[in-house]
């Protein structure tokens, strides 16, 4: 009896501290938190309904000229850090829209948050836009992968396609960005975790994913942490020059449409199935420092189309067109002209 007495005071013991750690990080985390209010939350933000799927969108330009539809990366950021694209609404009708589920866009169910859900929205998008003409194409990253899968899909529907460092395309190239992205899981990155996890406690719960997209962004955005995992973007792996620009982050479709379909061995990365039918000419452009899917990584990857071409952006990572943004659009315009 005297044992299992003191293993039960061992035991509540144990449950108590943790009880109280919990409570006292959850106090010394108290603050006001919020994340972006979705179109479902405010009307007055821009948007579009399309087969009952409603969308933050955006259109820059005439509506007479060619149309050109902009994929952001992620997936679960939004096209806020791209909008110097806007500059090609000179000669083109722009348009710009954050994916469903994650931006401004309404947060809907995670069931909904896959790969061909996104190229069927691409679609009504290129669609509704395009008024039977074909549309052109700019993925960055994630949007880049998306975009890949869309004309394997409906090689018919876009003219020219270019491609800003695509992340891994095949199972094969998964395995190798996964090597290169491996979490250290070091004492200042937990506490980082803890930090974000107790704050997004206190978050304004204005619908059911405002705590997890506050975890997640604050998780992903904060340039403080050594060996940051995405450092590799940038020159000299100076992540400070991070410039993300965004609206709101979704945890939820990160989790669901990359993590989940790139880590389960059941749910085959292979979005470049069917990539070789469209027949045009592609334009890939990569930026001269990123050592994750950079020029060497994007080399590998230009074997799964039927013609394309790679420029590289000088002195420039990932985010080429915040970084540099004369040159890439100059490689853009004068592939859209040929």
């Amino acid at each position: 009896m005297k044992v299992l007495k003191l293993i039960a005071r061992i035991f509540l013991y144990v449950v108590g501290s943790m009880v109280l750690l919990y409570v006292t990080f959850y106090l010394l985390a108290w603050g006001d938190y919020h994340v972006a209010p979705t179109v479902e939350h405010d009307a007055n933000i821009p948007h579009l309904t399309l087969d009952g799927v409603t969308m933050h969108v955006e259109t820059f330009g005439s509506d007479t000229n060619e149309v050109v539809i902009v994929l952001h990366g992620g997936p679960g950021n939004d096209y806020r850090y791209l909008l110097d694209l806007k500059a090609l609404s000179d000669q083109y009708f722009v348009v710009f829209y954050d994916q469903r589920g994650t931006g401004l866009s309404p947060r809907v169910p995670a069931e909904e948050l896959t790969v061909e859900s996104l190229i069927k929205d691409l679609n009504n998008i290129a669609d509704h836009f395009g008024k039977g003409r074909k549309v052109n194409i700019i993925g960055h990253s994630w949007g880049g992968m998306l975009a890949t899968a869309f004309i394997a899909r409906h090689p018919e529907v876009v003219d020219k396609l270019v491609l800003a460092e695509p992340g891994p395309l095949t199972q094969e190239m998964a395995n190798n960005y996964n090597a290169e992205m491996q979490l250290s899981l070091s004492f200042e990155l937990l506490v980082h975790l803890g930090k974000c996890y107790f704050k997004s406690l206190h978050v304004e719960e204005i619908d059911d994913q405002a705590r997890g997209d506050y975890f997640f962004q604050t998780f992903a955005m904060d340039t403080t942490v050594s060996d940051h995992p995405l450092a590799g973007y940038f020159c000299n792996k100076d992540i400070n020059k991070l410039n993300l620009d965004f609206w709101r982050h979704s945890g939820t479709s990160s989790y669901q449409i990359m993590f989940k379909s790139m880590q389960d061995a059941e749910e085959k990365m292979n979005l470049a199935v069917g990539a070789e039918a469209f027949q045009n000419k592609i334009l890939m452009i990569a930026g001269e420092c990123n050592e994750l899917v950079g020029p060497e990584f994007q080399e590998k990857q230009m074997s799964l189309f039927h013609d394309i071409e790679m420029k590289i952006i000088q002195n420039t990572g990932h985010f080429m067109f915040g970084e540099q943004p004369e040159q890439s659009m100059m490689f853009i315009r004068e592939y859209f002209s040929e």
